[in-house]
């Protein structure tokens, strides 16, 4: 069984992730991508990052209805920073016999030999990278050429409308590809940005995701209002206070 996995912070998910699952499950043609939300990301502060049930919940919410995708809840288990190859070997005693095809973005690759076990870390999955605007194949086949030099040009493979790029590693590593799917400019840190100036965040995330950020206004101002700031509610163009929840605003 083939299956993506896609981890981060999702402080919140957003359609940008979405979209990617979705194009790198039909890219790939993976039975299944997990979603992996980190209890505890090692390179990023806590300041800001929702609580673990909450941003697992959203996803779960999120991705209702989406056929071959998954919210999975490994990292809550395991106490101490998520580790990437920590999820990897977890996920691959859950599910004995598959194939992982860990998702990140190209600039992330390049980072690799910053990560603990960094390059080693090829020998648990497949590394599939996802080109951005500006940073895809040239890129990627430097970060090839400087860390595993006898690996040579990658292989282009099309079928239909898919097209793959994909290098075979030195040794016991498995493989580095790189996908093109289309590029989705939102991020957690604008949504957070726009919640503090109480913009409209619809189309940015899936309304279920906006409708239980809402819900939970009390609890997601105190992680991502920094202090002093006020949210003006009045101020938000286009969007209607709830008369049954003093402060709250439908559409975000």
């Amino acid at each position: 069984m083939k299956v993506g996995v896609f981890g981060g912070c999702f402080n919140p998910v957003h359609h940008g992730h979405l979209r990617l699952a979705v194009e790198a499950r039909e890219i790939l043609e993976l039975e299944r991508v997990e979603l992996v939300p980190a209890a505890f990301p090692p390179h990023k502060g806590q300041r800001e990052l929702l609580p673990f049930g909450l941003r697992c919940r959203l996803v779960q919410t999120a991705l209702h209805g989406l056929p071959g995708l998954n919210c999975s809840l490994i990292e809550g288990g395991r106490p101490g920073p998520s580790y990437t190859g920590d999820t990897l070997e977890e996920l691959a005693r859950v599910l004995p016999g598959s194939r992982l095809f860990f998702l990140l973005g190209v600039p992330d690759l390049l980072t690799l030999p910053s990560w603990k076990n960094g390059l080693a870390l090829t020998r648990k999955a497949h590394f599939v990278a996802v080109s951005r605007q500006d940073m895809g194949l040239e890129a990627t086949r430097d970060f090839v050429r400087d860390h595993w030099p006898r690996s040579g040009e990658p292989i282009l493979r099309e079928r239909g409308w898919r097209r793959i790029w994909e290098w075979s590693l030195e040794g016991d590593a498995r493989s580095i590809l790189l996908i093109q799917p289309p590029f989705v400019n939102i991020s957690s840190t604008m949504i957070r940005e726009y919640w503090r100036k109480s913009r409209n965040l619809r189309f940015l995330a899936p309304e279920a995701v906006l409708a239980e950020l809402t819900r939970k206004q009390g609890l997601v101002d105190r992680y991502w209002i920094t202090r002093g700031t006020r949210r003006d509610f009045s101020a938000a163009e286009g969007l209607k206070p709830d008369p049954l929840r003093r402060g709250s605003v439908h559409g975000q």
